[in-house]
């Protein structure tokens, strides 16, 4: 199993980044924006300068996001970096390659308004929920309608995430409507259960789908 996997690239800054600004910086050799992108950018990212200072994305001193061609590193360590700086970035990945697909049946026309959509579904696992999405099998013809959707795990909702569906990107046949990116409380056990939750309804009046959502199993050894 893979286990604190970290791609690392280096580079020299050519201007000084203050506290709160940015730079960009290559992807590793061997990754590009879909390594990192739907879930799979893990939580343990971090720089180092001039072999010396480490700030880390868990501290919250540094944010790192992943753009089709290059990766933005922001500057928050409270100081300014200077031009000239050797900079290493380990960019984490996401540990473990066993992945958990729950696929969960919904009718449209049935979410009426606020209230669970599917609720204490137990998944029975260790691992993290890195990415979920609309699958529209049936699309939606009839104009101006709209739902929101987030996962909740056990009694606390999953931060980020949410499904944003509209009669415009419910449609056409096979459509998939991505969540938001996941930023937090999405850690399960075998003791855990998963709802689907929805809000901000304007009931729709035709349209079926099913929910896909993506569960990293941990990995056994990293216990």
């Amino acid at each position: 199993m893979l286990v604190n996997r970290t791609a690392r690239v280096e580079a020299v800054l050519a201007a000084a980044v203050a506290n709160a600004a940015t730079f960009d910086i290559a992807y590793p050799a061997g990754t590009s924006q879909k390594t990192f992108n739907a879930g799979l950018a893990g939580p343990g990212s971090y720089v180092m300068l001039n072999d010396n200072e480490k700030w880390t994305e868990a501290a919250g001193k540094i944010a790192v996001s992943y753009g089709a061609s290059l990766i933005t590193v922001t500057n928050n360590s409270g100081y300014t970096w200077a031009a000239g700086t050797r900079v290493i970035l380990g960019a984490d990945i996401q540990d473990g390659n066993e992945i958990l697909l729950m696929q969960i049946p919904v009718d449209l026309v049935s979410v009426v308004g606020a209230g669970d959509v599917m609720t204490d579904i137990r998944p029975g696992v260790y691992g993290t929920i890195e990415y979920w999405e609309l699958v529209i099998t049936k699309p939606v013809t009839t104009a101006a309608k709209a739902a929101s959707f987030n996962l909740e795990i056990d009694t606390t909702n999953v931060t980020g995430g949410v499904i944003a569906l509209t009669s415009a990107n419910a449609t056409p046949l096979g459509k998939s409507v991505p969540g938001a990116a996941i930023t937090g409380a999405n850690a399960l056990t075998p003791e855990s259960t998963l709802s689907i939750e929805s809000s901000a309804v304007t009931a729709f009046a035709e349209g079926q789908g099913f929910f896909n959502i993506r569960i990293r199993k941990t990995p056994s050894n990293a216990f």
